[in-house]
């Protein structure tokens, strides 16, 4: 159970999501190597569902696997990886899952992001561009709602990334605090990180809801000034004098 938000404004492009994982009636918010955002080569992928998908994508990531080579460059490149996860699924990671045959199946949804893509994916693989903002998991209608209202009001995609996380772990059971929050930039791809959760210092980690503070701020009408007084004028008359004429009628 998780809520995933990217955000492009700007210029700059942002990714976030919450921390909280579930395990039946528990949850915990502080685990270790806990944040949901993962380092690919060429680009940030973040996840909601099975926390199977983290461990597989870690092995994936440890043993330096060809899939991790891909550009994602256009969602032709976001889809072909996630036809390559599945089948790497079939093949190495076919684990019994309770009331289906095997793990063979993504029960995920992801936000792929780059410095100039949003990508989200659902749990049948289609793979969707976004021009600004997205958001997935959990709680995710509460965000896009907070994105929608607030988007031309707030100028920083950071501040919108983490309004629009803060709104869903306000509303939803299934989100809750810390949020982590990562401005994606060119530079921090073209080679794997030491882990994959090698985030760099670029990540912020937002332990507690800060509301929308002073970004935004209520503008009164404008008071429209009074019109000036005007002195009343004497009313002129005008005499019409109208000269009538009598006219005689002959009589016969």
């Amino acid at each position: 159970m998780t809520i995933l938000v990217a955000v492009k404004k700007n210029g700059r492009v942002f990714l976030g999501a919450d921390r909280i994982t579930t395990f039946g009636n528990e949850y915990f918010t502080d685990l270790v190597n806990g944040s949901k955002i993962i380092k690919l080569k060429n680009a940030y992928l973040a996840t909601s569902g099975y926390t199977l998908l983290d461990n597989i994508l870690e092995h994936l990531h440890a043993t330096n696997h060809k899939i991790m080579d891909n550009p994602f460059l256009t969602r032709a490149d976001a889809f072909q990886f996630f036809l390559e996860l599945y089948a790497e699924l079939k093949k190495q990671y076919t684990l019994v899952d309770t009331g289906k045959e095997t793990y063979a199946g993504i029960y995920n949804v992801f936000l792929i992001v780059t410095a100039n893509s949003i990508f989200g994916v659902s749990n049948n693989l289609s793979v969707t561009e976004f021009p600004t903002y997205a958001a997935k998991g959990a709680g995710s209608d509460y965000s896009l709602g907070c994105l929608y209202a607030l988007f031309e009001t707030v100028t920083d995609g950071r501040e919108l990334c983490r309004l629009a996380l803060e709104a869903a772990c306000h509303f939803c059971i299934y989100c809750k605090e810390p949020i982590d929050i990562i401005e994606v930039k060119e530079s921090d791809f073209g080679k794997l990180g030491k882990t994959y959760k090698d985030h760099g210092k670029s990540m912020v980690t937002v332990s507690s809801r800060k509301g929308t503070g002073n970004l935004i701020k209520e503008t009164a009408p404008a008071k429209k000034e009074p019109a000036p007084a005007r002195k009343p004028t004497k009313a002129t008359t005008t005499k019409k004098t109208t000269g009538s004429s009598t006219a005689k009628k002959k009589r016969v």
